[in-house]
């Protein structure tokens, strides 16, 4: 197993490149420093990675940590998914799990911190009990505006046609980039470029997550 570099005292694990991307972009914007943004990779590879994280040399140092997660839901093959629980849920339980796998304190619900050394919070994309990933909520940032209004048109429109929208969310977060000055862009390259707006108020349940990881920051 690779070695993890920690580097600082605030430690945010997000799932995937694209993410580590958006989030480094909007821990800049808040002009929060100190926080450095891992990416853990997939959802079943945190357990992995947060046993190779405690091991690493840098761990004594850590103070704080948050892990950023999707509640993307994925069914498994013969399950029903009304009889699966909501993705939201499981994910903050698998999360739970891992930690725990791992000699971590977990908390007992998203957004709240453990009140152990190293303070330990979680957060579920989109926020709250929904189901979604990032991209569902980005899809927030321009709800009801009249591009909104031309995506909706334009996936009903390729269904009609015979082409089936799989993951709904994550057409409409590209078709919005499509109209951008550069469109092939990914979704946290384009926070990079600034394509997304980060004072929106769909993104205050992120905001005041990443700011409680960062208040009263303990000395590296």
């Amino acid at each position: 197993m690779a070695t993890i570099r920690i580097e600082n005292a605030l430690q945010l694990l997000v799932e995937g490149n694209d993410p580590r991307n958006f989030f480094e972009k909007f821990v800049e914007h808040l002009d929060l420093a100190g926080v450095q943004v891992q990416n853990f990779g997939g959802v079943d590879e945190l357990k992995g990675f947060l046993k190779g994280f405690v091991m690493s040399p840098g761990f004594k140092r850590v103070g704080r940590m948050g892990i950023v997660r999707d509640a993307e839901r994925r069914l498994d093959e013969g399950t029903p998914a009304e009889k699966k629980p909501p993705a939201a849920l499981s994910a903050f339980q698998s999360v739970q799990s891992s930690l725990r796998a791992a000699g971590l304190p977990a908390p007992n619900r998203p957004g709240e911190e453990t009140g152990t050394a190293p303070a330990v919070s979680v957060f579920i994309l989109p926020g709250g009990a929904d189901d979604g990933m990032l991209e569902t909520l980005l899809c927030r940032t321009f709800a009801g505006t009249e591009m909104d209004r031309c995506i909706d048109g334009f996936l009903q429109c390729a269904k009609e046609s015979g082409s089936p929208i799989h993951r709904r969310d994550k057409s409409r977060a590209h078709a919005w980039l499509a109209t951008r000055q550069d469109p092939h862009v990914s979704v946290g390259q384009a926070a990079r470029k600034g394509y997304w707006n980060f004072d929106h108020e769909a993104l205050d349940g992120v905001r005041r997550f990443l700011m409680a990881l960062a208040q009263d920051r303990p000395a590296a």
